[in-house]
């Protein structure tokens, strides 16, 4: 039992001989019994606490309802991804996750989603996107989802403009939404000497190919899609373990993966000029391969790799994945093909993957792109 002011401790969570958490027990009402949970951590050793987690009783009935976890990946001192769990009906399962993003790192919320089991069957139905839909930092669109059969597709979808003044949404277009699993086993490779008519290739799918690596058993997929795009911009012949280690120095990148925030920062570091954005089409992505660029996008694997259905409703469906887009092939009017370089797959080297399947994958990344120009 804990008295009602915080009893903090230290933790060595990896075993190091590092404290590296602090937590925090809290008994709000006084009963005893320990009614919030803050951990601070400091993961990567570098001085500052970039992942905070907190688990909190709201009614003191001994369960706790709402689970937070917010990250500060660039040091700011100001979380830009958050997630928020609550169990709205106390039955042990939230019904209610919440995700918040600062793309920019700016200190602006960029991105909200927000997935809600209504009826409180188990089955989460609702789907509500706020986002900034054209990057001046304010958030201005709402899409609405519902899936009224438990099937995973949305049978209503309405799109709205959204006043952050007043917190009102309005009407602004509707729209068609369908979702479909893939189901493919094997996926084709580009084969630059099957091409008929050039001019139905979009970008240089061919020279491309020629700086594709495989990433291994590693999480490094961010990294390679950077290192493709800047050897083939600069000429130069770069070490991975040596781009890792400058990636992981700067806190930009840890063996588990790399935030979304910073998939640019190698690019940076390099002198590339790019640009990230999101709720990116597909003719955003030809323009910049129209115009000598070059591409890289955040996709859900699972979706191409595996035939995952793409299932929007599902709190944890999200992007694990960076690839270089390096064409689009319309040789085929009726099979449009988009053309990667996948370090995650042993034959990524110009994989060939149905453009359907890719925008359902790609919109699991909130559409990002980071389109790449030499500099």
């Amino acid at each position: 039992m804990y008295d009602y002011n915080p009893y903090s401790f230290e933790l060595d969570l990896d075993g190091d001989g590092i404290m590296e958490s602090e937590a925090q027990l809290t008994d709000m009402n006084g009963d005893g019994f320990v009614d919030s949970i803050e951990i601070a951590s400091d993961l990567n050793h570098d001085g500052y606490y970039e992942t905070y987690e907190y688990q909190v009783d709201n009614d003191c009935d001994g369960y706790f309802e709402t689970e937070v976890e917010a990250v500060d990946t660039n040091n700011s001192g100001e979380a830009d991804m958050a997630i928020i769990k609550q169990d709205t009906n106390f039955d042990g399962q939230a019904d209610v996750v919440e995700r918040y993003y600062d793309y920019n790192q700016d200190g602006v919320t960029d991105d909200v989603k927000i997935h809600q089991d209504s009826d409180g069957d188990g089955r989460f139905e609702d789907l509500t996107k706020i986002y900034d839909s054209d990057g001046d930092g304010m958030l201005d669109t709402t899409e609405v989802y519902r899936d009224d059969n438990g099937n995973g597709s949305a049978d209503y979808h309405e799109v709205y403009a959204y006043d952050p003044g007043t917190n009102e949404i309005i009407p602004a277009d509707n729209a068609d939404y369908s979702l479909s699993g893939t189901y493919y086993q094997d996926l084709d490779n580009f084969d630059p000497d099957s091409v008929t008519d050039p001019d139905l290739i979009t970008g240089d799918p061919e020279e491309s190919m020629d700086y594709w690596e495989f990433q291994g058993d590693t999480n490094r997929c961010a990294l390679y899609s950077q290192m493709f795009v800047i050897e083939e911009f600069t000429g130069e012949d770069i070490d991975m373990e040596e781009f890792a280690q400058t990636a992981e120095e700067n806190g930009w990148f840890t063996e588990s993966g790399t935030y979304a925030a910073n998939v640019n920062k190698m690019l940076d570091y390099y002198g590339i000029e790019n640009e990230m954005s999101f709720h990116q089409s597909i003719d955003d992505v030809e323009d910049c391969l129209d115009n000598g660029g070059r591409v890289i996008v955040s996709i859900d694997a699972d979706e191409i790799w595996h035939g995952k259905s793409n299932d929007i409703f599902a709190p944890d469906s999200d992007s694990n994945h960076m690839v270089e887009v390096i064409g689009i092939d319309r040789s085929d009017p009726d099979n449009p093909m988009v053309i990667l370089n996948d370090s995650g797959s042993p034959y990524g080297k110009g994989e060939m993957v149905p453009l359907e399947v890719f925008e359902g994958a790609w919109s699991e990344g909130d559409n990002q792109m980071i389109a790449c120009y030499p500099s």
